[in-house]
């Protein structure tokens, strides 16, 4: 595994932190988290804002009640 550079650290620290924030007190199937946060580092690599990127990917994934 390479070695993360400063850019990639920050963006994983903002996506793990945007998830905290954003996916408190919802379900999710264990099978979407790596979706969800596979969709912050895309938005920081982008250039985007990786909470809304976050947001976006929890409504898609969380687990709703019928």
């Amino acid at each position: 595994m390479a070695r993360k550079t400063k850019e990639e650290k920050r963006i994983e620290t903002a996506a793990e932190a945007a998830f905290n924030k954003v996916g408190n007190r919802r379900q999710f199937n264990i099978m979407d988290l790596g979706k969800i946060h596979a969709a912050g580092i895309a938005a920081g690599k982008a250039g985007q804002d990786i909470e809304v990127a976050v947001s976006a990917a929890c409504d898609q994934f969380e687990i709703k009640d019928a």
